[in-house]
């Protein structure tokens, strides 16, 4: 039989045989003809089916978890720019708005009569079903899939009544733009002369649309990625010694302007103190006054320390060793981030300082057994946390520790971070930090957010940022 008699009978059988017959029909001619819509819409449950029938058992998801884990640019299975190509679907999902305005209550442009995104209804809406296993034409276009543990994600948020993402956004439909902020520079210091330097700026926030300024000047910025930012700094400014300020910009609407960090450059001969550890690392605010060794090298007598902005007088023991009491003002409670800057600084004329490195002060005193490892198991307690990610982390009682304390995350994206750096409760600093508390306008260094499903409350969160500032004790 011809393909143009095949189609005729078909659309002759689909108008005026019972439904039974015609689907029977369409099924056999469809291996023939390739009767991709009418097989994907006969396969589909009747109208009539009872409402939420394909939900039960599926937990709710939020579209800013769903994009987050699955859709995003950084995700194997990510669709952000034209992911059918030059296809009549055209769909483009930057980021959860987009999803959202795109498919919520939109219909197909492939031929199909159903909805992208039916709320409710996910065994009746064609992105859910475009993303089966036996699908024709199976999305992403090209692989790879997602699994059932994503499909369920998905189907959580139809389910939900594929609710709005609730990023905040302009009227003109645009998404806010985090705010900025600036953990690291590297390198933070150079000697005079030594010509263009690269700078690699490191923090959360960072969008297309940030700018590194030195000195209040916008400089020519490269985005790589939502945590580092990389400028040229020109040779005329490393010509002479000075401290230049370096801070990030982000325009609105949204964004704003980051804390400042020095960079400095060093005059000819002249060598910096380098900080290489602190004993403790970290305390819990209200704990009182400590004493705080500071081992490193290159250091004078006469040094003092700078804790947190305040100058702090310092013991000489030798040039890799200071030590200073620390009052109990200066920890009666936590700073932003649970985390305070220590430098130390040469006596005059050079006053020569160091790198600052962070000293961990957590809100209250929060352990691994009582306080952290019952989030663990409440929400992340497989031996294998993430059922299909290249490299699983048991958190259950026992193992987390020795998971995450000292370990080195091996995504790609997050350079030399631990997963947990012990006094380190800032996301430059411990991948778990980052993971927990990345949105979907502010995301990780690698991936979605954790835990996979409903985020954690601010009060888990604090828990687990204050076992890391105080130094991560088993």
């Amino acid at each position: 039989m011809q393909g143009e008699s095949i189609r005729s009978a078909l659309t002759a059988c689909v108008s005026s045989c019972t439904l039974k017959v015609a689907r029977l029909l369409c099924l056999t001619l469809w291996g023939l003809t390739g009767c991709v819509e009418q097989r994907d819409a006969e396969v589909l449950p009747d109208p009539g089916t009872t409402p939420g029938s394909a939900c039960e058992g599926v937990a709710p998801r939020t579209l800013e978890e769903v994009h987050a884990a699955h859709f995003a640019a950084e995700r194997p299975t990510g669709c952000t720019v034209g992911c059918h190509d030059t296809g009549a679907g055209g769909l483009t999902f930057r980021d959860a708005h987009e999803l959202w305005q795109a498919t919520v209550q939109r219909p197909s442009q492939g031929g199909s009569s159903r909805l992208l995104v039916e709320p409710g209804h996910p065994e009746r809406s064609h992105l859910y079903l475009k993303l089966q296993p036996d699908a024709q034409g199976r999305m992403p276009q090209g692989g790879p899939f997602l699994d059932a543990a994503a499909l369920q994600d998905v189907a959580g948020w139809i389910c939900a009544g594929a609710p709005e993402p609730s990023t905040s956004v302009t009227d003109g439909g645009v998404p806010t733009r985090p705010a900025p902020t600036l953990d690291t520079l590297a390198p933070s210091a150079v000697q005079e002369g030594v010509g263009e330097v690269v700078l690699s700026v490191g923090g959360s926030g960072f969008v297309d649309e940030s700018q590194v300024e030195l000195d209040g000047t916008a400089m020519a910025t490269t985005h790589d990625g939502p945590q580092r930012l990389e400028v040229r700094v020109a040779a005329s400014v490393t010509a002479r010694a000075g401290v230049h300020r370096v801070r990030v910009i982000t325009p609105a609407p949204g964004g704003g302007a980051s804390a400042s960090l020095d960079f400095t450059v060093t005059a000819t001969g002249v060598v910096l103190p380098t900080v290489s550890s602190l004993s403790p690392c970290g305390t819990v605010a209200g704990s009182g006054a400590f004493t705080l060794t500071v081992q490193g090298m290159n250091f004078k007598e006469g040094a003092s320390l700078s804790f947190n902005g305040t100058t702090v007088a310092a013991t000489f023991i030798s040039p890799s060793e200071l030590r200073a009491s620390i009052p109990a003002a200066l920890v009666a409670s936590a700073p932003g981030g649970n985390a305070a800057t220590v430098t130390v600084v040469h006596p005059a004329p050079g006053r020569e300082t160091s790198a600052p490195v962070t000293f961990g002060v957590a809100s209250k005193v929060s352990t691994l057994a009582s306080d952290v490892q019952p989030i663990f198991t409440a929400t992340c307690a497989t031996s294998g946390c993430h059922a299909t990610a290249s490299t699983p982390v048991n958190l259950t009682a026992g193992n987390a520790y020795n998971e995450l304390v000292g370990v080195p995350t091996s995504s790609k994206g997050c350079g030399q971070r631990l997963r947990v750096q012990a006094c380190g409760p800032l996301r430059a600093q411990s991948f778990l930090i980052d993971k927990i508390l990345a949105t979907n306008s502010s995301p990780a260094c690698s991936g979605g957010a954790m835990p996979k499903g409903s985020p954690l409350s601010a009060a888990q969160k604090q828990a687990v940022i204050d076992w890391v500032a105080q130094g991560a004790p088993r």
